[in-house]
């Protein structure tokens, strides 16, 4: 009999919409959100922290079987607040609980709110995606809330699917039994237009290609440097947002009409501010995607992504467009390293004295072959240990 699997924990955009939840129902709204103003545009990005985050709970719930029922975890964190009788409910109704998680073991984030709702439902736990964003930070130094989440899942049935071999040999080393580097949901979803996008790399024009940046604007001033390089003279340069204005100093205020947002293009049509803007050749035109669906669409009529952010570079891939990664962080090489995704190291590009030779030289001497069949294989795993633990299709 197959086992009834509850998901949990980061979501994909459709959980924009629910609007409510008692016991096990989740209501949802009928009219699509548009976030114009200034206050509305902000509280949706909050809502989420991060909007290329929609793209793991997505890849984890079309990878799991059909019949797995989402539930938001907030509804779940309520439950809890108002003590264990909200999840007898749940433990009479699911045999498993699958978590979609990101960097999830960091020194900055103590995992209190994972550990309350998991304590209470008396299933085998999958964490999903799990990542960490630093070792040498979490050696003897785990927060508190953490060390109690790792507690519980060591006390029951655990499986940790990680971002890659960091990951697992942490959590090994922390005596769990079943860890398997699998990669990020994100990476498996959409595979025939991932591997499309790896065959065409050989044919991008850099200096003619309409090219996709992302990265931290706001933050440092790289994807200027980036678009200085590489945006064809004759095009406006494209940068996608995914939390800018929520932890860089990205800013932006309402034009004439009192709207800083346009919902149906994902434009950002309000006064924007963020350093740097006197080096840039040509201003970015900046958009924001709170819908994967309109995200993907606007990517496919690009011809290249250059990203500095994984998600939004994931996105651009399953929507077939080829593109290179700079991997700016030990979480990213992890990811990367595993996947084995077309990329180069920022301590490469940013010594480069030609940005955009440089890029044209990488992307000349890739082996796209190479690149597919090890993704292909990546996928093939990932597929498999789903349905090893029961809850893949």
């Amino acid at each position: 009999m197959r086992p009834r699997i509850l998901v949990t924990g980061i979501p994909g955009h459709y959980t924009r919409l629910a609007n409510g939840a008692h016991g096990l129902s989740v209501s949802y709204a009928e009219r699509q959100k548009q976030p114009e103003s200034k206050e509305d545009f902000l509280q949706e990005l909050s809502n989420i922290s991060n909007t290329g985050n929609y793209l793991i709970g997505e890849g984890a719930l079309r990878a799991l079987a059909p019949h797995a029922k989402q539930v938001p975890f907030w509804h779940l964190y309520n439950l809890s607040k108002n003590g264990s009788s909200g999840f007898d409910e749940f433990n009479a109704n699911f045999d498993i609980c699958v978590f979609t998680c990101a960097n999830l073991l960091r020194k900055g984030l103590s995992a209190d709110a994972e550990a309350e709702v998991l304590s209470r439902l008396n299933m085998p736990i999958v964490m999903l995606g799990i990542g960490l964003q630093n070792r040498k930070d979490l050696e003897n130094n785990l927060p508190e809330g953490t060390k109690r989440l790792l507690a519980i899942l060591k006390e029951r049935e655990h499986y940790f699917l990680t971002r890659g071999h960091e990951s697992a040999g942490f959590l090994k080393d922390q005596g769990f039994s079943f860890v398997r580097p699998t990669g990020c949901p994100s990476v498996y979803f959409m595979p025939d237009n991932m591997r499309r996008s790896m065959t065409k790399l050989s044919s991008v024009e850099i200096g003619k290609a309409r090219t996709i940046f992302s990265g931290y604007l706001g933050g440092n001033q790289d994807a200027i440097l980036d678009a200085n390089a590489l945006a064809p003279n004759d095009t406006v340069p494209q940068y996608v947002v995914q939390d800018e204005f929520l932890h860089f100093d990205m800013k932006v205020e309402p034009n004439n009409e009192g709207r800083v947002y346009d919902s149906a293009s994902g434009l950002m049509i309000g006064n924007l501010a963020y350093p740097g803007t006197e080096r840039e050749k040509q201003r970015f035109e900046v958009r924001t995607f709170y819908d994967t669906n309109q995200w993907r669409a606007w990517a496919s009529s690009m011809d290249f992504n250059l990203g500095r952010r994984f998600h939004g570079s994931i996105i651009a891939m399953q929507a077939a467009v080829p593109s290179l990664m700079v991997a700016v962080d030990d979480r990213m090489r992890e990811m990367l390293g595993f996947t084995g995704l077309p990329a180069v190291d920022i301590t490469e590009i940013d010594k480069a004295e030609n940005r955009a030779e440089f890029v044209a030289d990488h992307l000349a001497k890739l082996n796209t072959s190479e690149l597919v069949d090890r993704y292909s294989d990546r996928e093939r795993a990932f597929r498999t240990t789903l349905r090893e633990i029961g809850i893949g299709h």
